[in-house]
């Protein structure tokens, strides 16, 4: 029963890198769910569910098989550095929450761009940057309804 969840997680990143990722981004900014589902485990759950997920999803992401095992440890290095980060930090603050998943996003987005083909400068204005700033904003949406300050009433009162 308990990795039910996780594997509705794994269903929806799988989902969105074969289906919804061209229909999501904007000139060639793209979400990161797969980052961003791993940074919120290690925001919501334990050291172990961090790394063990963040690994498993790096599986799951690896369209090259020679970089299998690159994708996996990088994530599962993002869940545990988040994990980690976490403990250091006030993330009582929905600031702190999202600065700590902009900098993870951003992490992960230009790894995965060495990995994949080495990082360019123009790679990092063009997809990386503007990628984890539109990830970002994807994480405020979720906080914003994770921690109650928006919520079906209060949009439902608005019209």
């Amino acid at each position: 029963m308990k990795f039910i969840p996780f594997f509705l997680y794994l269903l929806l990143i799988g989902m969105h890198q074969v289906i919804w990722r061209e229909m999501t981004s904007i000139y060639g900014a793209s979400i990161n769910l797969p980052a961003l589902i791993v940074l919120a485990v290690a925001l919501y759950k334990s050291e172990l569910a961090a790394v063990w997920f963040g690994f498993v999803v790096g599986i799951v992401l690896a369209v090259n098989p020679g970089m299998l095992g690159w994708q996996a440890l990088a994530l599962a290095l993002l869940g545990l550095l988040a994990y980690h980060a976490r403990e250091k930090l006030n993330l009582e603050s929905l600031y702190t929450k999202l600065l700590l998943v902009f900098a993870g996003i951003l992490l992960h987005n230009i790894s995965a761009s060495i990995i994949q083909a080495g990082l360019k400068f123009y790679q990092l204005w063009l997809n990386i940057l503007t990628g984890s700033i539109y990830t970002a904003v994807i994480a405020l949406i979720f906080f914003l309804f994770k921690d109650g300050i928006i919520t079906v009433k209060k949009i439902k009162s608005i019209f």
